[in-house]
């Protein structure tokens, strides 16, 4: 987000125009036309990781979710919520 947002931000100035940056911890003067493209570029970068880092995730839960399944596994909430509605079943037979 915030790498969009300082893209729209320098994108209408003039490229002559001094910008500050910093890089390794160290704040340069450069101007607007030498910091954009590569804070376009960096932008392009980070969202092409979260879209992999994303793809990975949804592949590990479906794997989780196929293991827990497949050994009758079921995490505290579950296993709480099981045993609310067994309760539940039960007062309402009796």
């Amino acid at each position: 987000k915030k790498s969009r947002l300082v893209e729209e931000t320098l994108k209408p100035l003039d490229p002559n125009r001094r910008a500050f940056r910093l890089v390794g911890g160290v704040l340069v003067e450069r101007t607007v036309g030498e910091v954009l493209p590569s804070v376009a570029s960096n932008r392009s970068n980070l969202d092409e990781v979260i879209k992999n880092l994303e793809a990975r995730l949804e592949t590990k839960q479906k794997e989780t979710a196929a293991w827990k399944a497949k050994y009758n596994i079921k995490t505290a909430e579950e296993a709480e919520a099981m045993r609310k509605q067994q309760m539940m079943a039960q007062q309402q037979s009796n």
